[in-house]
């Protein structure tokens, strides 16, 4: 049925070294004192993995991560197929790009941290373009793209967040990353507010961002965005900036910032 279903079993370590040298049942009593975290978190996850029909005809590849929606969640991959790339791959479409589509656990929510030990690992795996990695999913994984992409914000090249939203303060960190955002009119599901909301932010940055309203449509954005061939010949467009590039803008930018409230103080 499913013949590309890969589990990984990643480790990843929160490493404190210890300060205080005192054990839990010695902490002094009545008063605060430094304490330190040393223990290793297991994270499993499936997830579908597809590769192009010539993939060892190259040396490296784009890579899309696709990001489900709150119902596909659980361990059921067959559910990953509902919408999207899975399901237009399920169908027979090929794709010039690797694509892996993770399933999150019912009841749970997409974990940035979790979600780059798993692109860790793909990319020790396979044939990755590290300069060409996007980031797309729907609502629950609209939510997911943003969040993945401010927790790194210099790893990725572009990001397509589908009926999704987040916070203000997430965007200013990926104002570098070309993003095109999808939202349906009439969604009650995900108000629309929540795309434009970061998209005005955005704007404002001066970011180079798309935003595409389906008038008539509901919390379904999606079936029509993944049908549209330019969403991908877009994103295979898309190169990712230099991060040393992209600091050096931000450094420039914060010290004009700087020079502006200095001269804004003599001037009172």
């Amino acid at each position: 049925m499913l013949n590309r279903i890969i589990s990984v079993c990643f480790l990843f370590t929160a490493c404190v070294m210890p300060v205080c040298g005192q054990a839990a049942e010695k902490q002094e009593t009545g008063n605060q004192s430094a304490a330190e975290l040393n223990t290793t978190i297991p994270v499993k996850m499936k997830y579908l993995l597809y590769l192009p029909e010539n993939y060892d005809e190259k040396e490296k590849w784009p890579l899309v991560l696709f990001l489900h929606g709150a119902g596909e969640r659980g361990d059921d991959l067959d559910l990953v197929t509902v919408h999207g790339p899975p399901k237009l791959i399920k169908n027979g479409k090929q794709f010039p790009f690797i694509v892996v589509s993770p399933q999150c656990p019912k009841e749970q929510l997409w974990q940035p941290v979790e979600l780059t030990a798993l692109l860790n690992d793909i990319e020790k795996k396979y044939k990755v373009d590290k300069d060409r990695i996007y980031v797309t999913g729907l609502s629950m994984g609209g939510f997911g793209t943003w969040s993945l992409a401010a927790y790194t914000p210099y790893r990725f090249a572009a990001l397509v967040p589908i009926c999704g939203g987040g916070e203000k303060f997430w965007v200013k960190k990926i104002k570098h990353v070309p993003i095109w955002v999808f939202h349906g009119g009439k969604d009650t599901a995900v108000p629309i507010e929540r795309s434009q909301t970061l998209v005005d932010v955005l704007k404002k940055e001066k970011a180079d961002v798309k935003f595409t309203i389906y008038p008539e449509a509901g919390h379904d954005s999606w079936t029509e965005t993944y049908n549209n061939p330019e969403v991908y010949e877009w994103l295979l467009q898309q190169v990712r900036k230099p991060k040393a590039e992209v600091r050096a803008a931000e450094e420039k930018e914060e010290a004009a910032r700087k020079a502006k409230r200095a001269a804004a103080k003599k001037k009172k």
